[in-house]
C-alpha cells in the first residue's frame, strides 16, 4: 500500500509540473520535449544523488524504481495512443500526396540509421554489435509530437512539412518494431549460432501480420461506429486502439504497426465533421506524452564526464549530418519537386522523441535482466542525450528557417510600387500595342492560353 501511495505521489508531481511547463511553452510556440526531460532530470537521481548535493542534502524527490510496472504500462499506452492518433487525424488526401515518398523515406531511414549508427556506436563506444544495433534501432525514428510543434513556424514550407510529418507518423511504429527484434539476440548465449534469415523472416512476418490486423479491425470498427452514439464513439476508439495492439502482438505481428494502419483506416472512414470523435484523445495523449518524457528524465542517472559527453556529441553529429547523404539518393527524381530550402528542412529537422524515450527504459530493463546493468545505464544516458540534442538542433533549424521565410516575405511586400505596377499611360499603350498584334495562325495555341 505504501508503494502504491508513493507511485501516485511521484506520478502526480511529475504530471502536474510537466503540465505547467508544457502550458507555458505551448503559449510561446516552443517544443517542450527538452524542458520536460530537463524537469524530470532535476527531480530524479541525477540531482539528489550528485555528490555535491548529497553532501549537504539527503532527499528523494522522485524515485521511479518504487513505481514498479506502472511506468512501463504508461509508456506502452502512450506509444499506442500517439501512433493511433497520428494516423487517425491524418487526412487521406495528404497521405496520397506525400505518403509514397514519406513511407519510402521512413522505412529506408529506419533501416539505414540502425545499420549506420550501429556500426558507428560499435567504434565510438566499444559496445558489442548486438547492443550497438539495439541502441541505434531505438533512436532510428523521428518524433511526431515534436515535428507537429513546428506547424506554425514552417507553415510557408508546406510541402517539406507534410513529408516530415507523415514520415514521423510512419516510422514511429518501425522504430519500436526493430528493437523488439534485437531483444531476442540479447538473450542468446555467447558463442551461439545466429541465423540472420530467421530474424529477417520474423521482421517481415511482424509487418505483414500487423498491417493485416490493422486493416481488418480498421474496416470493421468503421462500420460499427456508424450506428453508435457520439458520446461512446471516443471510448470505443480508445478500446479499439488497445485491442488492436494486443491482438496483433498475440498473433505474432507488430502491434504498433497494426495500430497505425487501424488509425489511418478508421480516421478516414468516420465523418469528418464529427470533431468530437476526430479529437477524442487530445487530453489523454497529452497526459501520456508528458508522463513519458518526465519519467525518462527522472529515471536516468546522468553522470558523464566531459570526454564521454564529447564522444556522445560526436555520435549525434554524425547521425545528424548523415541524413542529407541518405536523403539525396532516396528522393531520386523527386528532388525536382522540392527547392533547396525544402531539402534542408527535410534533412535537418529530424528530432528523436517519444518512441526513443519510451523504449530506452524498456531496453535498459532487458539488459539488466540479462546481467548487463552497467551497459544499461550507459545506453540510457546516450539515448537521453541524443534525444535532447536532436530536439535542440531541429528546433534551431526550424526557427532559423521560419525567420528566413518571414524576412523574405516581408522584403517582397516592401518592393516599391513603381517597379511592380506600371503607370496608367504605359499600361494603356502596352494594351494598345498588344491589340494591334496579329492573331496567331489557326491551329496554333496562344502562348498564354495554357494558364487560362
Amino acid at each position: 500500500m505504501a508503494d502504491l501511495m508513493l507511485s501516485v505521489t511521484y506520478f502526480g508531481i511529475l504530471l502536474g509540473m510537466g503540465i505547467i511547463v508544457a502550458n507555458l511553452l505551448k503559449k510561446a510556440k516552443v517544443p517542450d520535449t527538452f524542458f520536460l526531460l530537463l524537469l524530470g532530470l532535476l527531480m530524479g537521481p541525477t540531482l539528489y544523488m550528485n555528490p555535491a548535493v548529497a553532501h549537504y542534502i539527503s532527499t528523494t524527490l522522485v524515485d521511479v524504481n518504487v513505481m514498479g510496472n506502472i511506468p512501463d504500462f504508461l509508456r506502452t499506452l502512450a506509444l499506442i495512443m500517439v501512433v493511433f492518433t497520428g494516423t487517425f487525424n491524418l487526412g487521406m488526401r495528404t497521405f496520397k500526396k506525400v505518403g509514397r515518398l514519406s513511407v519510402k523515406i521512413a522505412l529506408a531511414g529506419v533501416l539505414f540509421n540502425t545499420v549506420a549508427m550501429g556500426l558507428i556506436a560499435n567504434v565510438l563506444f566499444g559496445f558489442d554489435m548486438v547492443y550497438s544495433f539495439l541502441m541505434a534501432a531505438v533512436i532510428s525514428g523521428t518524433c511526431t509530437s515534436v515535428v507537429f510543434a513546428f506547424e506554425d513556424t514552417l507553415k510557408k514550407a508546406r510541402n517539406a512539412l507534410n513529408v516530415i510529418k507523415v514520415e514521423s507518423i510512419v516510422n514511429s511504429p518501425l522504430s519500436i518494431l526493430l528493437p523488439t527484434i534485437f531483444f531476442g539476440l540479447v538473450a542468446i548465449e555467447p558463442g551461439a549460432i545466429i541465423d540472420p534469415m530467421m530474424y529477417l523472416n520474423q521482421f517481415w512476418v511482424m509487418i505483414a501480420v500487423g498491417v493485416g490486423a490493422g486493416l481488418i479491425i480498421g474496416l470493421g470498427i468503421s462500420k460499427m461506429l456508424e450506428g453508435m452514439l457520439k458520446e461512446y464513439s471516443a471510448l470505443m476508439l480508445f478500446a479499439v486502439a488497445l485491442i488492436t495492439y494486443a491482438l496483433a502482438e498475440n498473433v505474432g505481428g507488430s502491434g504498433m504497426l497494426a495500430v497505425a494502419v487501424c488509425g489511418l483506416i478508421s480516421g478516414n472512414k468516420i465523418r469528418q465533421d464529427d470533431r468530437g470523435v476526430q479529437n477524442f484523445d487530445d487530453h489523454l495523449s497529452e497526459m501520456l506524452r508528458i508522463s513519458v518524457f518526465t519519467l525518462l528524465g527522472a529515471q536516468v542517472t546522468l553522470f558523464v564526464s566531459l570526454e564521454e559527453f564529447l564522444i556522445i556529441l560526436m555520435f549525434f553529429l554524425t547521425m545528424f549530418f548523415l541524413r542529407p547523404a541518405f536523403l539525396f539518393p532516396i528522393l531520386g527524381r523527386g528532388r525536382r519537386d522540392f527547392d533547396r530550402r525544402d531539402f534542408l528542412l527535410m534533412s535537418f529537422i529530424t528530432p528523436r522523441g517519444l518512441s526513443a524515450a519510451a523504449m530506452a527504459p524498456i531496453v535498459a530493463g532487458t539488459l539488466i535482466a540479462a546481467g548487463n546493468s552497467v551497459l544499461a545505464g550507459k545506453i540510457m544516458n546516450i539515448i537521453f542525450l541524443v534525444v535532447i540534442l536532436s530536439v535542440l538542433f531541429s528546433t534551431a533549424v526550424a526557427l532559423l528557417a521560419g525567420r528566413s521565410m518571414e524576412k523574405r516575405a516581408a522584403s517582397r511586400k516592401a518592393v516599391p510600387q513603381e517597379e511592380d505596377v506600371p503607370d496608367k499611360q504605359e499600361g494603356h499603350e502596352s494594351k494598345k500595342a498588344e491589340s494591334d498584334k496579329e492573331p496567331p495562325p489557326d491551329g496554333e495555341e496562344h502562348p498564354t492560353s495554357m494558364y487560362i
